[in-house]
C-alpha cells in the first residue's frame, strides 16, 4: 500500500501523486480527507513522517533491517484506526506511538524466538560460518542500534522519541503516556547508559 524504503533508503513515489496540495495541506486537512476515503491524503501523512518513523522503529527494535517492515505495519494499523483519532492535530505523535508499539512487539517476538532457540536450537544443524562474512565490520548505524538494544525498553523508547523521531519533551510525554518529569529523568539516565555502551571498545 505504502512502499516504505529500507531504513537507509529513499522514499520514491510516482510524480502524479506528489501534488502541491498534499505537500501544503495541514495535518488536520489530510486527516479529514483520509477519513473520507482519500488514500492519497494518508499517503501524504506517511511521506511527511516516514523518516521519523523509520528512525524510531530502528532505535526501539534495535534492528535497522526490520525498521521498514515495522513502520509499514504501523502505518497500515494507523490507517485502519484513523476513526479513533480524537484530535487530528496530534496525528504525528499518534502515528509515531503506533510505530513505537509495533517496534516493541517486534522486540518481544524476537525475545520469544530467542528463548525458543535456546530450548530447541540444538535440534537444528547450524550452517557453517563464512569467515569473510564474520570479518565484516559493522557500520556506525548498526553499532548504535546494538548499543540502544542494551538499554531497557522504556529508556530506549524515550530516546527514540526524542532523538530519532525528533519529538519535543512535551510531545514525548504525550506519546509515551508519562509525565514530563519522567521524560526528563529517563532521558538523562538513558543517555548516560548509551554513552557508556558506545565508549566500550
Amino acid at each position: 500500500m505504502w512502499n516504505l524504503p529500507d531504513a537507509g533508503g529513499v522514499w520514491t513515489v510516482e510524480p502524479s501523486t506528489m501534488t502541491t496540495e498534499s505537500t501544503e495541506s495541514s495535518d488536520t486537512d489530510l486527516v479529514a480527507r483520509a477519513r473520507a476515503g482519500d488514500l492519497s491524503a494518508f499517503g501524504a501523512l506517511v511521506r511527511r513522517y516516514q523518516s521519523s518513523a523509520l528512525r524510531l522503529a530502528a532505535a526501539i527494535s534495535g534492528s535497522v533491517d526490520d525498521a521498514a517492515d515495522i513502520a509499514q505495519e504501523a502505518f497500515v494499523k494507523a490507517h485502519r484506526s484513523l476513526p479513533k483519532l480524537s484530535d487530528p492535530a496530534t496525528v504525528k505523535g499518534w502515528m509515531l506511538r503506533i510505530v513505537a508499539n509495533e517496534a516493541k512487539n517486534n522486540v518481544r517476538a524476537r525475545n520469544r524466538r530467542r528463548r525458543r532457540d535456546e530450548t530447541y536450537g540444538s535440534w537444528v544443524v547450524a550452517a557453517p560460518v563464512d569467515p569473510e562474512a564474520a570479518a565484516l565490520t559493522v557500520d556506525d548505524a548498526r553499532r548504535l542500534s546494538a548499543a540502544l538494544g542494551s538499554l531497557k525498553l522504556d529508556d530506549r523508547q524515550i530516546l527514540a522519541y526524542r532523538y530519532f523521531a525528533g519529538l519535543s519533551e512535551i510531545e514525548t510525554a504525550t506519546a509515551a503516556g508519562v509525565p514530563l518529569g519522567t521524560v526528563k529523568s529517563r532521558t538523562a539516565r538513558a543517555l548516560v547508559k548509551l554513552r557508556a555502551e558506545l565508549e566500550q571498545p
